[in-house]
């Protein structure tokens, strides 16, 4: 008889629990915003939903109304929230499983604040409902005028506009806006966050089988692997540096920042900056293919004077900048002839220039728009500082590249990264600012 009894209770669990299932068939949570990373993120949410026989859907949210609806029980939860969450909303009950890790940065123009560390900001913006920042915010040493406004985007066009002094975000947040492929802009991390899932309380019988299912797809690899086909890779570390080897510096002849003679304000920065890395210092003036060619085959330590849209292969780049390149310019005739293109500054000029014409070097500006005042030439490429004083001729002026901040380019090597901590870890505690150039 006890037998029958328990096989009959094992059925009505086991129907119950069916019904459960069948009545959670579909969970609906605020749409993050789009990112490589957030994708990655809901990617290991639905699979792990998917064992429990669960499929996900979003709807788009404020995040602060999504979190009001989600408290509520008429959404399901948060994504993925830091724990601060806990003491506003003791609806939402934490999945136990750290979903992923992330960076509070302070996100600031270079061109405002040069290395621009952590400080005193006196303006800043950053999304509404964003708990871990306002955390920070509130240990800040002085009270900036803060801006919240509902989206991200507002907040990158505030700090873009030059309207706050500073955007924080998380940082997989940057990575996924345009500020991350602008040069100008600089990070510095604020804090260390990690993430979790958040379910109503009226779904909270879940949590410990969606806590097996999470802790399965880490074990088994699977979490890795989405960490891989969504592009979210944690940085390479880099070991303690072997001071003992000399440094080899390539520098580039560009006149006034590194000119064939050894001098010029890079050169200058580098005899200061570098022997404080190693026992010797080994500076090398050469031609800038060569000098590219040098730092990919890892032929050398470090090259100067890089902008961050040449796209160098096996390089990695400086934090901070060594300097500012000004705009350059396609000077022409009003009327055009059959002509190459003149450049008489650096080689890295060439790879700035959308044209199929030819071009042809000379040894001076001077000699350029001779040549173009000759009509031997249909244009040259150079600075306006360059622009010759004796001539009358007007000339067509096209904006070619904007002033970019140039860096120190070391290999994508164990020693290059190693290196390019340890420059960077000294101008973060030594320096007090860029060379002016």
């Amino acid at each position: 008889m006890k037998l029958i009894v328990r096989a009959a209770l094992l059925t009505l669990l086991t129907a119950l629990f069916s019904g459960v299932l069948m009545a959670q068939e579909k969970l609906t949570f605020r749409a993050p915003d789009e990112s490589a990373f957030t994708n990655y993120v809901t990617a290991v949410l639905e699979e792990a939903y998917r064992e429990l026989g669960i499929q996900l859907e979003y709807v788009e949210l404020p995040r602060v109304r999504g979190e009001q609806l989600a408290a509520e029980g008429t959404i399901a939860g948060e994504l993925g929230r830091t724990p601060a969450l806990e003491d506003k909303r003791r609806e939402l009950r934490r999945v136990p499983f750290p979903l992923f890790t992330f960076d509070v940065i302070a996100v600031t123009d270079r061109r405002r604040c040069g290395f621009c560390r952590p400080g005193n900001y006196e303006s800043l913006a950053y999304v509404n409902g964003m708990d871990a920042i306002t955390e920070v915010v509130s240990e800040l040493a002085t009270t900036p005028s803060v801006v919240t406004p509902t989206d991200l985007e507002q907040v990158v066009k505030l700090v873009e506009a030059g309207r706050v002094d500073a955007a924080f975000m998380a940082d997989f947040q940057y990575q996924g806006s345009s500020l991350s492929s602008n040069p100008n802009f600089i990070t510095h991390r604020l804090s260390i966050e990690q993430g979790f899932h958040y379910l109503n309380e009226e779904h909270a019988r879940l949590i410990p089988q969606l806590t097996y299912q999470l802790q399965k797809l880490k074990e088994s690899g699977r979490i890795e692997e989405l960490q891989k086909a969504y592009g979210v890779y944690a940085e390479k570390p880099a070991q303690p540096l072997d001071a003992s080897k000399p440094i080899v510096v390539l520098g580039p002849v560009q006149k006034g920042l590194t000119n064939a003679d050894g001098t010029g304000v890079l050169w200058a920065f580098a005899k200061q900056v570098f022997p404080q890395m190693a026992t010797q210092l080994h500076p090398v003036v050469t031609s800038w293919q060569r000098a590219k060619q040098m730092i990919q085959e890892a032929r050398a330590d470090a090259l100067l004077g890089v902008r961050a849209n040449q796209n160098i292969e096996n390089i990695t780049l400086s934090k901070y900048h060594i300097g500012y390149d000004d705009s350059l310019y396609l000077f022409m005739l009003e009327e055009e002839n059959e002509g190459p293109i003149c450049v008489s500054g650096p080689r890295f000029i060439e790879d700035l220039v959308d044209t199929q014409r030819p071009f042809y070097r000379a040894d001076s500006s001077l000699d350029c728009f001779a040549l173009l005042d000759m009509e031997r030439v249909n244009g040259v490429v150079d600075y306006r500082d360059n622009l010759p004083d004796w001539t009358e001729k007007p000339y067509k002026q096209q904006l070619i590249a904007e002033p970019s901040p140039l860096f120190v380019a070391f290999p994508d090597t164990q020693r290059g990264r190693s290196l390019k901590q340890a420059f960077d870890n000294y101008l973060f505690s030594n320096v007090n600012e860029p060379p002016q150039n």
